[in-house]
């Protein structure tokens, strides 16, 4: 399954990559996101390793996150190498001067019930897509 959404946040695009591209705050603007610990570095950032735990509809899960591609301050590219749900999420930044518009580009495999419910499953994971991107914008405009 595959989905688009975006979001302008009123911070310069800096500020606003430095922050998305950081896995370990994840748990602070992703609301299935329940902790993140680094698990291995890698070089600018590109190969770092993470082992997040999510809360997903099934129960608590956990997922190997690998940080694919990094080009600060436009892009940045993660994705699952084990657990449920695996996804590649691919973050667009583009500097609009004070602000910044931020585009995600998600790949998702849903299996079991979310797999077969498809396009119901599908606007769900894209709510929660557009429900996280209005927490993050919310964050960042707050820290002016």
């Amino acid at each position: 399954m595959n989905f688009t959404t975006s979001v302008h946040i009123e911070r310069p695009v800096v500020e606003v990559f430095d922050y998305v591209s950081d896995p370990m705050n994840f748990p602070r603007w992703n609301s299935a996101v329940q902790s993140v610990r680094q698990t291995s570095d890698g070089a600018d950032g590109i190969g770092a390793t993470y082992a997040m735990e999510r809360e997903l509809p099934g129960g608590r899960a956990e997922n190997a996150l690998e940080v694919v591609e990094v080009n600060r301050p436009t892009l940045f590219v993660i994705r699952t190498t084990s657990g449920p749900t695996p996804f590649h999420y691919r973050y667009v930044l583009e500097d609009e001067g004070a602000a910044t518009l931020l585009q995600l580009a998600a790949e998702v495999e849903l299996g079991g019930l979310a797999g077969a419910l498809g396009p119901l499953a599908k606007r769900a994971v894209q709510r929660g897509a557009d429900s996280n991107f209005a927490d993050l914008k919310r964050i960042l405009e707050a820290n002016r």
